[in-house]
């Protein structure tokens, strides 16, 4: 994978992100943002792949939740120099030791299910080529949290 990384502003990717799903997003759920637009979370990373990898977990929310929301959000971790972006979902969530495989190449939570099931394996090597790192909270039957935090580049202003 070839990487371009610049500094961007994470608060404007974010936003573009949001707006570009807005019609791909299931018209039965509610899409949200929780994003701080008045400040600027300057990052350093290639915009593209990063873009792909919360691609990915809006589209895999999208997929495995049928009633509810699906939340993308930004925020930032002021003690750990930190910005935080996640997507949210009440969705049908993934068990225990479900979740111990799901960056593992080829897995897949459901065989019948399209795609490869390289999806999330790519996106935990996309962040971390970004110096980042991805956490997941998820819960049978309520949903899942998919977080990528990378570091700021310099202290936002306005903070």
């Amino acid at each position: 994978l070839d990487f371009d990384i610049q500094e961007w502003d994470m608060t404007k990717i974010v936003k573009e992100i949001y707006t570009t799903h807005q019609v791909s997003i299931q018209s039965s759920l509610q899409f949200q943002l929780e994003l701080d637009e008045t400040i600027s979370l300057p990052v350093h990373v290639d915009r593209f792949r990063f873009t792909q990898v919360i691609s990915n977990f809006l589209s895999n929310a999208n997929k495995f939740t049928r009633s509810g929301y699906i939340t993308l959000g930004c925020e930032t971790d002021k003690k750990h120099h930190e910005v935080r972006i996640y997507v949210k979902d009440s969705g049908k969530g993934i068990g225990d030791e479900e979740l111990m495989m799901i960056f593992d190449r080829f897995y897949k939570s459901d065989e019948f299910e399209q795609g490869s099931g390289l999806g999330l394996p790519i996106c935990k090597v996309i962040i971390e080529k970004l110096s980042g790192r991805i956490e997941v909270h998820s819960e049978v039957g309520k949903g899942s949290c998919f977080t990528v935090i990378l570091s700021l580049a310099s202290t936002p202003e306005n903070n």
